[in-house]
């Protein structure tokens, strides 16, 4: 790829993360990173260029690439072009593929902001395969969906490995705050999903959906994760359904599988993720968890998901203002807790009995789109800046990836150089 053009496009600049996605290259690689905008609308993507302009002067020569997912030949023209594509266009269940297919057939590695879970299924299906055997890599849910997640837990899993020499049996993680809103292209993946659930949600409650088949058997057994209400003394706060969990563990057990075809152990023979949200009582944690459910419900009827997508939601595009994205912040905690140790003498403390902890800590602005904006730039120049240390530290080839597992520790050091709080320390 050293011959290409640029190092990144980004695909569906005019829409409202990818927007946001532009912006935050323009105010933090000035210098150093060539890259273009692309879409389907030349004339919007140039009302994208004047808003970066007001960013960086230099800007007024960025290029412009129009390209279409109803156009293959566009999209592969596109690819031919660029080390990386960040794509930002959903639903991606109707958009995504095509571009896929392109990045494949070119060479070119990929980043996106999706968590629609089918939509990763299906690419696993169709593309990993060939991804793998010519290198390429792709990584999606790159985005709040499911980066934290992935780090959180590579941050835990890591440091009992190092400093404990022990592998890890659980990984729990609560979201203790958050502040944030919605797009209507996020809720319209949502309903896209949906409307592929009717008739039934075993799929979305395996856990395991993503796991490699040929590993599957050294993976723990798929827990049926349905929504609850529960006490966690480590949390120390009631915990509720949190509904980025289906995709989020499917992707960190994804990690985890990967690894066990990697080295046969992965994150630990015994390892299991469950996620939650921490809130202040219990009556508040119920009536979470169950409007979440209801909101579920409803949005799997189709007649009624329809009549809410077309009356209620708001259309793709549109998003929360500035100033409430300015306002916006989470904070995760993930937690876990290693196996048991081994051959451990007979006259051993009791505390040399007991498995150790570790805790995680992530905090960021505004999830969806300034985080998520974030984490998708800073994932692409992983491949831009450092792939021989993701190929070289992460012993990486191609396929379809996960954030964790691609990028691991290298992406946990970009965000630390972009003063993004990750912290991990014994509990």
């Amino acid at each position: 790829m050293s011959g290409r053009e640029f190092d990144l496009v980004l695909y569906g600049a005019t829409g409202f993360t990818g927007l946001r996605t532009c912006q935050y290259l323009a105010r933090n690689y000035k210098q150093g990173v060539r890259w273009a905008i692309a879409g389907r609308s030349a004339s919007k993507l140039e009302e994208v260029r004047e808003k970066l302009v007001n960013i960086d002067p230099g800007l007024s020569t960025l290029s412009i690439i129009q390209a279409d997912a109803s156009s293959p030949e566009s999209l592969e023209a596109m690819a031919a072009r660029t080390k990386v594509v960040i794509s930002t266009v959903g639903p991606f269940l109707k958009h995504g593929e095509p571009l896929v297919a392109a990045c494949v057939k070119q060479g070119t590695h990929y980043v996106d902001s999706t968590g629609e879970t089918p939509f990763v299924l299906d690419i696993i299906r169709k593309y990993h395969k060939e991804a793998r055997d010519k290198n390429i890599i792709l990584v999606p849910e790159c985005g709040f969906d499911s980066v934290p997640s992935e780090l959180g837990t590579k941050m835990v899993v890591d440091f009992l490995r190092k400093e404990y020499n022990l592998p890890t049996k659980s990984v729990k993680l609560s979201v203790t705050k958050l502040r944030g809103a919605v797009s209507g292209g996020t809720l319209a993946s949502i309903c896209e999903v949906m409307e592929g659930k009717e008739g039934g949600m075993k799929d979305t409650l395996d856990q395991n959906q993503l796991v490699p088949e040929d590993v599957a058997s050294k993976v723990v057994p798929a827990r049926i994760t349905l929504p609850s209400v529960f006490y966690d003394h480590d949390f120390k706060a009631w915990q509720a359904f949190f509904i980025m969990s289906f995709a989020n563990e499917k992707i960190v057990k994804r990690s985890h599988g990967l690894a066990v075809e990697a080295d046969g152990v992965g994150y630990g023979p015994e390892f299991t993720y469950r996620e939650s949200m921490s809130a202040p009582g219990f009556f508040t944690a119920a009536l979470a968890s169950l409007g979440m459910g209801l909101g579920g419900a409803a949005l799997s009827v189709g007649p009624l998901r329809r009549f809410i997508q077309n009356r209620i939601l708001p259309a793709p595009g549109t998003g929360p203002s500035d100033e409430s994205i300015t306002q916006g912040h989470f904070t995760v905690k993930i937690i876990g807790e290693s196996s048991l140790p081994e051959n451990v003498p007979a006259d051993a403390s009791a505390d040399a009995l007991k498995p150790i902890k570790a805790i995680a800590t992530i905090q960021g602005g505004e999830p969806g789109y300034s985080e998520t904006c974030r984490y998708l730039v800073e994932g692409a120049l992983c491949l831009v800046q450092n792939e021989d240390r993701v190929r070289n530290e992460n012993k990486i080839t191609g396929g379809v990836l996960t954030p964790a597992y691609a990028f691991g520790h290298i992406l946990i050091d970009r965000l630390r150089a972009q003063n993004v709080n990750l912290t991990v320390s014994k509990l």
